[in-house]
């Protein structure tokens, strides 16, 4: 099923390297296959991320399910979270012998925690300002702030909301 992120939309300061190439391509589009749907499911919850999800293979679209996609925050949103796991990933490589940090030639290594918490965070801020008019999507749970907690009668309590430090904490 086609997704609504692509790896040509990793640009600027969430720019993920070379995905013209074949290979980087794939790996960039595991991580769009793997968390635009969970993202969708945090934020929009389980029933109307299934309608949003399934309005977008209509033909024609829905201008609601356009508006969704193309008038909201929603793609910067998922970019960010996307590029945030990515990175997270990247961090290491998986060898045989175990988790190891390659050696840059002609470059020093840094932390790139810093533009995974800017990431983050960014995403954080956009969740938290995003809002829907429930006449036009009835499934649509407002966020209900108690305690400092994000409850969600579909999700629980959800990390979209929630901050980070460069910690990572």
């Amino acid at each position: 099923m086609p997704t609504i992120i692509t790896p040509a939309d990793f640009t600027a300061e969430l720019t993920i390297a070379q995905t013209e190439n074949p290979y980087q391509h794939n790996v960039v589009q595991d991580f769009i296959d793997k968390y635009e749907p969970k993202f969708l499911r945090s934020l929009l919850g389980l029933e109307l991320a299934n309608d949003f999800v399934t309005g977008l293979t209509e033909d024609p679209i829905q201008t609601k399910w356009d508006n969704l996609r193309d008038n909201t925050d929603l793609k910067d949103m998922m970019k960010n979270y996307i590029y945030y796991w990515y990175k997270r990933n990247e961090n290491t490589k998986s060898m045989g012998i175990s988790e190891v940090k390659p050696k840059a030639e002609n470059a020093n290594a840094v932390d790139g925690n810093n533009k995974m918490t800017r990431a983050w965070n960014e995403m954080v801020k956009m969740n938290r300002e995003f809002d829907l008019d429930v006449s036009v999507y009835p499934n649509w749970i407002a966020p209900n702030w108690f305690n400092n907690y994000f409850w969600h009668s579909r999700c629980g309590v959800n990390e979209i909301y929630y901050p980070i430090s460069v910690l990572n904490l």
